[in-house]
């Protein structure tokens, strides 16, 4: 029986991100196959601790819990705790990790790097930052046996830039086979008479872009935000701030709570100025089955001709489709079929978890 350490992200139960949400997935299913797998995890995430969760063994350790500090002070406990532990393959995610990769090297000969897309980019990150986590990229790619990328038009822009072939491998999304619409009631929502965006409270999701626009179409339907951001509390705070008439918070919801308030939206909607691929995105198409978003490459590639975008950052365009399909209900249902046969071939976590293990 191999045994599989997953190293760099809060860990499982998912709780906050889709690093967090693949870890959990794929575990659970490689457990299932036979595998042995740890999953590590940050001990101030999670005010329950277990041994395991559904099959798959869990180690708690500590961080700093800053926006610097908190991944790669876990990180770095992590690689005591596996130094001393045979461990057959390694699973290190996020190119800020990466620069740990030669360490692990010596106590595991088989290394996996899961790199996120262009966090560099991200407005979050100071400059310094940004050419760490940039720079990081060679790392991932120089020193892991195998790197992973989760968007094909990120990975023809490694193999391009690093001259080394990348595994596509994408996020999966899950299809509940039950909803409980009386979760509706306790939130004060109303089946069909809102639309709902899912993200973490960060300037590249767009969120206030989104939040003006709405506040410009003449609706009485509601736009629900669930999300938030635990280490930039005054960018959260900002964005609540904001008059708008019929925008609700709903912080983190996990669950049944978030499949059934997904699930009886009218649409799922973004403002994204950048993104890899959104497991958030996925999740509106699996669960919600239409979808609009900006017409940024990676979401074009994720819909494979499903759903509507307008133009990234544009007023205009995106007032006018919202209003559009909101007062247009007939063209959204008709395409929820199309959209989650779309899913069902692509993005079954089932394939997704049989394309790492023939990596294994």
């Amino acid at each position: 029986m191999k045994k599989i350490a997953i190293l760099g992200t809060r860990g499982i139960p998912a709780s906050y991100s889709g690093f967090e949400t693949s870890v959990e997935e794929t575990a659970i299913r490689f457990a299932k196959n036979g595998f042995d797998v740890t999953v590590f995890c940050r001990s101030n995430h999670y005010d329950e601790k277990h041994d395991s969760y559904k099959g798959v063994k869990l180690k708690y350790l500590s961080s700093i819990k800053t926006k610097h500090l908190d991944t790669v002070s876990n990180s770095i406990l992590s690689i005591f705790v596996v130094a001393k532990e045979q461990y057959d393959i390694i699973i290190i995610y996020g190119i800020g990790n990466a620069y740990f990769i030669p360490f692990l090297k010596m106590f595991c000969k088989n290394i996996i790097s899961v790199v996120d897309g262009a966090d560099w980019e991200r407005d979050k990150w100071s400059k310094f930052a940004k050419i760490i986590l940039s720079t990081g990229r060679k790392f991932a790619v120089k020193f892991a046996n195998n790197y992973i990328v989760d968007n094909e038009l990120l990975a023809s822009e490694y193999k391009r830039r690093f001259k080394k072939e990348p595994i596509f491998i994408p996020y999966g999304a899950t299809v509940p086979q039950e909803y409980d619409k009386s979760i509706l009631d306790k939130l004060g929502l109303e089946s069909n008479k809102y639309i709902v965006f899912i993200g973490r409270y960060v300037k590249e999701k767009g969120i206030e872009f989104l939040i003006e626009n709405f506040k410009k179409i003449n609706t009485s339907k509601k736009l629900v935000l669930i999300g938030g951001n635990d280490t930039d509390k005054k960018y959260e705070a900002h964005l609540k701030k904001l008059k708008a008439k019929n925008v609700i918070h709903l912080g983190f919801i996990y669950g049944k709570e978030y499949e059934a308030v997904l699930k009886f939206a009218q649409l799922y909607v973004s403002g994204s100025f950048l993104e890899g691929t959104s497991p958030s995105l996925l999740s509106g198409m699996a669960i919600n089955g239409f979808a609009l978003v900006s017409d940024i490459p990676e979401n074009i590639e994720v819909l494979k001709g499903t759903c509507a975008t307008y133009k990234v950052g544009n007023n205009k365009d995106l007032q006018e489709k919202l209003s559009f399909f909101l007062e247009n209900n007939e063209l959204v249902e008709s395409e929820r079929g199309k959209t989650r046969r779309i899913v069902e071939e692509n993005y079954s976590w089932e394939k997704i978890t049989n394309q790492y293990i023939e990596l294994f």
